[in-house]
C-alpha cells in the first residue's frame, strides 16, 4: 500500500481508461474506480496502522474473558481502532475530492445531468473549475474559482473532521 500511495493519479486514470473505459465507455463508475483506486491505499494504511495500535492487553483481557476471536475483533478492537480508521478515510475522502486528472481520464466531464453510470461522460466539480479555467471570458473563469472555493471548503472540512475524529480518540485513551 506504500507504494500504491506514491503513485501518481495521471497514470491511475490510465490504468481505468485502458481497463473499464476502452470496454464500458466513459462515466461516473469509472470515475468512481479510478478515485477508490487512489483512496483505497491511504485507507488500508491507517487501518492497517490504527489496528496495531490496539494494545495487546486488551485482546488478551478479552480473550480471558471467554469471548471467541471474532467476538474480539468485533467488540474489542473495531471500536478501539474506529475513530483512527474514521480519519483515515476522511483523509482519502479529502484526497480524491481534489483529484482532477484520473476524472478527465474516466468520466470524461459533461454539462448535462445524467443517471447512466457508464456509456456516457459524467461531470464533476474539478472537472468544471478545469473546464472554466479554459474559458476565455470572465463568467467561465468566475465560475471556475468559485468552485475552486467550494473545493477549498470542501476539503478543509474533511481535514477539520479527521482532526476532530482524531483528538477525540486520544483523550478517550
Amino acid at each position: 500500500s506504500d507504494v500504491m500511495t506514491g503513485v501518481p493519479s495521471v497514470f491511475v486514470g490510465l490504468f481505468v481508461y485502458t481497463a473499464l473505459v476502452v470496454q464500458f465507455g466513459f462515466g461516473a463508475l469509472m470515475g468512481a474506480a479510478s478515485l477508490a483506486i487512489i483512496m483505497l491505499p491511504i485507507i488500508v494504511r491507517s487501518t492497517e496502522e490504527m489496528l496495531k495500535l490496539v494494545p495487546q492487553e486488551l485482546k488478551d483481557a478479552s480473550l480471558a474473558l471467554g469471548a471467541a476471536k471474532w467476538q474480539t475483533v468485533v467488540k474489542v478492537v473495531l471500536p478501539s481502532a474506529a475513530p483512527g480508521i474514521a480519519t483515515g478515510v476522511m483523509l482519502a475522502v479529502a484526497r480524491a475530492a481534489g483529484e482532477t486528472a484520473p476524472l478527465i481520464l474516466t468520466a470524461l466531464g459533461s454539462y448535462q445531468l445524467t443517471a447512466k453510470l457508464w456509456g456516457e461522460p459524467m461531470s464533476a466539480l474539478t472537472l468544471a473549475i478545469f473546464d472554466g479555467a479554459r474559458n476565455p471570458f470572465a463568467a467561465g473563469q468566475a465560475r471556475a474559482w468559485a468552485g475552486a472555493l467550494e473545493l477549498l471548503l470542501i476539503v478543509l472540512v474533511c481535514t477539520i473532521v479527521a482532526r476532530v475524529i482524531a483528538s477525540r480518540s486520544r483523550i478517550k485513551r
